[in-house]
């Protein structure tokens, strides 16, 4: 893809001053939100405005020296055809224009309007040739001189000795000093020898006629030409034009326009101007969105440290539920040791083992409502104690007093409160599923069956004992009532071990079931606690919402801030060197 005109005449300048243009369009339409000073921002409109005046080229030559097809060659349209202006009599001056137009200016000077992109960089004086100038043309000519950027003069390769050119060059050189170039046009009709031998012979008759020797360049505007929009073999016609030396000479004079540098210069120091003020205006916008980012952002942070510390201190506390559990199981073990009882193997009471589990869950809760109202107390001071701390940053570095409640502090009850309701829920929920009224009940009931199946056998042989002796029946009589004697044993021994076995049963409920009810204390605990400190989050949700405010508002200015303060330092990278320059010079 061909690089566009501007970025072969001039690509650093015009990216500099894009760049700058884009960074004044965003400083105005910020300076506009943020109450900027109106005079202050018309300045810098102005100096935008400067900054986008074209830079003005003046071609001059003969008629018929190829000065039209020059400018189509460098800027690669066919813009300047030569039935554009109604007569080659008269100074047509190229602008830019939406739509294509023409304004009679005056008689001798008619304004082109065309839609080219790069007459917005450039505008253009194509003059009559210097040969057909009458009085009152060459004096309009000369009016546009003073202005010009840069002076084309052009001298076709087949007639480059005409006196009119020579002596129109004379007034310019000593008059107005410009910034002149020699372009011997339409090389390509001679040979490389003839071109060679004209130019020398230029260069020479410039330097005996004005002592001094001007940039002065062989070109073929055609070849040129046909190299940038034929799509034939670019790189073989832009050699064979020799129009690359008179680009490069035309971009270094753009980009050394010291006006045009001075202009740069002044517009981007007004700018580093006024984005301090914008900063200065927007300052108290900064610092609340700085208090969000510096404390509200390590509140939750904060809260979840100080929540583990929470915990860690309250460790005694879920040494203190388990250990009323078991002592609970130990209150409970004389109900338990009712039942060993001889009678009460006979006569297991239906009501033992509830009354037993009942025990176990009175006492354990009695002692967890005991404990659990210390540890909420602990959590409600570490909280108050953060509480305080934050207020008193808030107070002391953004001047933000927080105030709940009628003493100026929040109401901690409701989540004490909910700690302690919490712990005692999960303590009930986990007893109730110890579950002793079926597992003990059905050991007592077991046992019982067994040691009347003994006893019943035993007086069932003793009657058959009984009977035989009667009948005297020896020594059948004898075993039967050692039978007897031997189920009465057995029944003894079987209540023995029943007992022991009940007493491992039980235990091992207890510890298969005191792991459980501790993790249910704890995790409803620690739930508790995630609440309280979520509650104290809470406090602070009405500055959070003042803080996404004012973000939502100034947050997309202070990114372009941010954008803009780092385009202004690209360009004093640019800048600061050339207005050394340009000091140092002076």
């Amino acid at each position: 893809m061909a690089d566009k005109p501007t970025d072969l005449l001039g690509k650093n300048y015009f990216q500099t001053r894009e760049k700058l243009s884009e960074t004044i369009e965003s400083l105005n339409e910020l300076g506009r939100e943020s109450g900027i000073d109106p005079a202050r921002l018309a300045l810098l409109k102005n100096l935008l405005a400067n900054l986008e005046d074209p830079f003005l080229f003046v071609v001059v030559g003969e008629v018929k020296a190829g000065k039209s097809s020059l400018l189509n060659a460098l800027f690669g349209e066919d813009f300047c055809a030569a039935d554009v202006v109604p007569t080659t009599e008269r100074i047509a001056f190229f602008k830019y224009g939406a739509e294509p137009h023409e304004f009679e200016f005056s008689g001798d000077i008619v304004e082109v309007f065309r839609p080219n992109a790069f007459l917005k960089d450039f505008n253009l004086v194509d003059t009559p040739g210097t040969n057909s100038i009458a009085a009152g043309h060459q004096q309009i000519t000369e009016q546009f001189l003073p202005m010009a950027d840069l002076v084309l003069f052009v001298f076709s390769v087949t007639n480059p000795w005409g006196a009119s050119t020579w002596e129109f060059l004379d007034r310019i050189h000593h008059q107005w000093k410009k910034k002149i170039v020699f372009i011997l046009q339409q090389c390509d009709l001679r040979t490389e020898e003839e071109v060679a031998a004209i130019l020398e012979h230029l260069q020479k008759t410039a330097h005996h006629r004005f002592g001094q020797h001007f940039p002065t360049f062989a070109v073929s505007a055609k070849k040129a030409f046909l190299a940038k929009t034929s799509g034939l073999d670019h790189d073989d016609l832009s050699r064979k034009s020799q129009i690359e030396g008179l680009e490069r000479y035309i971009a270094g004079t753009v980009e050394s326009s010291e006006p045009r540098l001075v202009k740069l210069i002044h517009a981007w120091r007004a700018s580093c101007f006024v984005l301090g003020e914008i900063k200065e205006k927007l300052g108290a916008a900064s610092e609340i969105i700085r208090a969000d980012d510096e404390l509200l952002s390590e509140l939750e942070p904060a809260c979840k440290t100080q929540q583990e510390r929470t915990l860690k201190k309250c460790e005694p506390l879920f040494e203190a539920f388990d250990q009323s559990f078991m002592a609970a199981g130990l209150q409970a073990e004389p109900l338990l040791d009712s039942e060993f009882r001889v009678i009460s193997a006979l006569m297991p009471r239906r009501k033992s083992a509830e009354e037993i589990e009942g025990l176990i869950f009175a006492t354990t809760m009695k002692a967890v409502r005991r404990s659990i109202g210390a540890g909420a107390t602990a959590v409600k001071e570490d909280v108050a104690h953060l509480w305080e701390r934050v207020s008193e940053e808030m107070q002391e570095h953004f001047n933000l007093e927080l105030s709940v409640g009628e003493d100026g502090s929040p109401d901690w009850a409701p989540a004490h409160r909910r700690i302690e309701e919490k712990v005692e829920e999960a303590t009930a929920a986990s007893l109730r599923e110890l579950n002793l009224r079926d597992q003990i009940g059905g050991l007592f009931a077991r046992r019982s069956r067994l040691v009347w199946s003994c006893i019943f056998t035993a007086v069932l042989t003793a009657l058959g004992g009984v009977i035989l002796t009667m009948l005297q029946q020896s020594p059948w009589n004898a075993a039967a009532f050692g039978v007897a004697s031997l189920f009465l044993i057995l029944g003894a021994v079987v209540g023995a071990q029943s007992v022991k076995r009940a007493r491992a049963y039980y235990t091992s409920i207890l510890d298969r079931h005191r792991e459980l009810l501790a993790k249910q204390q704890r995790a409803a605990f620690t739930e508790g606690t995630a609440a309280f400190y979520e509650d104290f989050i809470a406090l602070f949700e009405p500055l959070r919402k003042v803080c996404r405010e004012h973000r939502e508002r100034y947050e997309p200015q202070l990114r372009v801030i941010q954008g803009t303060e780092r385009a202004l330092a690209e360009l004093e990278r640019i800048l600061a060197p050339v207005e050394k320059a340009l000091s140092s010079r002076k």
